[in-house]
């Protein structure tokens, strides 16, 4: 059994081991190590990267047959004592992202009484799935402030070993799937939960939490939220896209809402006089266009080419044209 070394020190970035096991996954060449920093897929976590050996980790499993940890690599590797080399970025983004998961499922917990029943962290958002519908605006503010002053009291989080029975008696969040050793996160005084993924070892680390969507799938509600660096990156992202609006509309930052609305009204009235304008071109350019409606043997031909017109008012031209009568309409 490969002994993780993730669990005994997510921050750790750099290893050695010794391959027990040369082997092939979805064929490409694959190892297993006795011992391996790298996190394998599962949890609703993503797997890490990195190198062993120089060689790219394209991808890290846990075998289902026998819980081996597979490091499929980019090309064989050859030696048996192999230097593994983790991408830290991706692992501590992967550390905050986790542990601000947990911090933000206790928080709904705790405020609205909704249990997270998923969890999922992509490349780019990070999603958890709770069992109820319908949370207030001032509900899900509540939730985001709580979680941030726990993040901003910068508090432990440990990570230890139980029994299965004795996790029962914990009063974890969640309840575990599995028998036997259950590995339990802890945030210091806030949240307990049975969890095999990789953390930080205090909140301050997790960086600022926020929630930028919520959707409703059926009886559950889908959280999107960012932590840390996400959370950083995105509010660069929204604030240059605000600044460039209130530019280009020409009004300060908190008046861009109430320019957007002025503008949609505007455009509204707009449509309006510009449908009307299009009915009356219509009404006088039909007759002058009759009389340039050429014979044929099935009935007449009409072609005409206008150096400007709208796109969409040559259909609407063409069906009073044609309407009712053996005609070629071809209008540009």
């Amino acid at each position: 059994m490969t002994e993780r070394l993730y669990w005994l020190d997510p921050y750790l970035q750099q290893f050695t081991a010794t391959v027990t096991a040369f082997t092939e996954h979805n064929g490409q060449p694959a190892v297993i190590l006795d011992r391996t920093a790298f996190y394998p897929t599962g949890g609703g976590q993503p797997d890490d990267r990195g190198t062993l050996n120089g060689i790219p980790v394209l991808e890290v499993v846990e075998r289902e047959a026998d819980g081996a940890i597979l490091h499929v690599l980019a090309r064989p590797l050859e030696a048996r004592e192999v230097e593994g080399r983790i991408d830290w970025e991706r692992r501590f983004d992967h550390m905050q992202q986790h542990t601000g998961q947990h911090i933000l499922s206790q928080a709904f917990l705790r405020i609205t009484g909704a249990q997270t029943v998923s969890f999922h962290l992509g490349e780019e958002l990070v999603t958890i799935d709770l069992d109820r519908v319908g949370f207030p605006p001032e509900a899900i503010e509540a939730v985001e402030e709580l979680a941030n002053r726990v993040v901003t009291e910068n508090r432990e989080v440990w990570t230890r070993f139980v029994e299965a029975e004795e996790a029962e008696r914990l009063g974890l969040r969640r309840p575990p799937k599995r028998e036997g050793r259950i590995r339990i996160v802890e945030v210091a005084d806030f949240d307990r939960s049975a969890c095999g993924g990789t953390h930080v070892r205090r909140t301050g680390e997790v960086g600022p939490i926020k929630i930028v969507k919520l959707e409703r799938r059926g009886n559950e509600t889908r959280v999107t939220f960012l932590c840390g660096g996400r959370a950083l990156r995105d509010y660069r992202r929204k604030h240059r896209l605000l600044m460039e609006s209130a530019g280009s509309l020409s009004v300060g930052e908190a008046l861009v809402p109430e320019a957007i609305r002025t503008l949609q009204a505007e455009l509204k009235e707009t449509r309006k006089a510009l449908g009307a304008l299009q009915e009356l071109y219509l009404e006088l350019a039909l007759p002058e266009l009759e009389r340039k409606v050429q014979p044929a043997p099935f009935g007449g031909v009409l072609i005409h080419l206008w150096p400007r017109l709208p796109s969409g008012l040559l259909p609407r031209l063409a069906r009073r044209l044609s309407e009712g009568r053996p005609r070629l309409v071809i209008l540009a």
